[in-house]
C-alpha cells in the first residue's frame, strides 16, 4: 500500500482536451495538448465520444484528465504510445479512433444495460470504470479511512480509490462535467478492498447529488 507521500495523488488539475486531427482514411487522431507523462490510455476496442476520458497527463507531479474533443467518436483502434508513463510532446499522437464501428457502439450500450439490470441499479445513476487491470484499494494505507463510502459526496478531482499496477498506484478520480454530474453521491461500491479488477470493470455507481 502507498505511504503518506501518496498525498500527491490529490494534486488534480483541470481537465485538458486533446487536440484532434482528421486522417485521410476517415479516422481521428487524438494528440497531446501539452508536454508531460502520458498514462492509462483506453484499451483498443473501447468506444469513446466527446467528453470521454482517454488517460492522464502528469506535469510536475500533478494529474490532468485528457478528454475527447467535440467532433470525435468511435472505437479506439490504435495506441501511439508504447510504454506506461511515456513522455510526450505537445501535439504528439496518442490514440487513433475509427468512427466506422457502430457494432462496437451498440455492444457497449447493450453491455451497460445488462450490467444495470443485473445489479438492479435505479435509473439516473452512472458507472465509474476501472481504467486498467490491477489491485483495487479503497484507502491510501491500512491506517487511513477509505477515500469514499456509500453516501459520500464527490466533485471533480475527488479521489475515489487506487488501482495498483506493477507497484504503481493509479488514482481513480471522479471526472465531473461534462462526462458526469458536477456533484455526485456514491450510491454503490462494487469492488472489495484489495481485490483484483479488470480494465473496464464497474467500480462505483454514482448519482447526482
Amino acid at each position: 500500500m502507498p505511504g503518506a507521500d501518496s498525498e500527491i495523488i490529490r494534486l488534480i488539475g483541470q481537465p485538458m482536451t486533446c487536440l484532434l486531427k482528421n486522417k485521410e482514411d476517415g479516422c481521428f487522431e487524438l494528440r497531446s495538448p501539452a508536454v508531460g507523462l502520458y498514462d492509462l490510455p483506453p484499451a483498443p476496442g473501447t468506444y469513446i465520444k466527446p467528453g470521454s476520458m482517454v488517460g492522464y497527463l502528469t506535469q510536475m507531479r500533478k494529474y490532468y484528465h485528457l478528454l475527447v474533443p467535440e467532433g470525435c467518436h468511435g472505437i479506439v483502434t490504435q495506441l501511439c504510445v508504447s510504454t506506461r508513463k511515456q513522455r510526450v510532446q505537445f501535439g504528439e499522437p496518442l490514440v487513433v479512433v475509427s468512427p466506422r464501428a457502430e457494432v462496437g457502439v451498440l455492444s457497449e450500450i447493450r453491455t451497460q444495460q445488462q450490467e444495470r439490470m443485473a445489479l438492479e441499479i435505479p435509473e439516473g445513476t452512472s458507472p465509474i470504470f476501472s481504467p486498467t487491470d490491477g489491485i483495487f484499494y479503497r484507502r491510501p494505507n491500512p491506517q487511513s479511512p477509505p477515500y469514499v463510502e456509500v453516501g459520500s459526496i464527490v466533485t471533480q478531482g475527488s479521489v475515489l480509490a487506487l488501482v495498483e499496477v506493477m507497484k504503481c498506484f493509479n488514482p481513480i478520480v471522479y471526472p465531473g462535467e461534462p462526462q458526469l454530474p458536477k456533484k455526485a453521491r456514491i450510491s454503490r461500491i462494487l469492488a472489495s478492498d484489495g481485490s483484483e479488477v479488470k480494465h473496464g470493470q464497474v467500480l462505483f455507481w454514482v448519482e447526482p447529488a
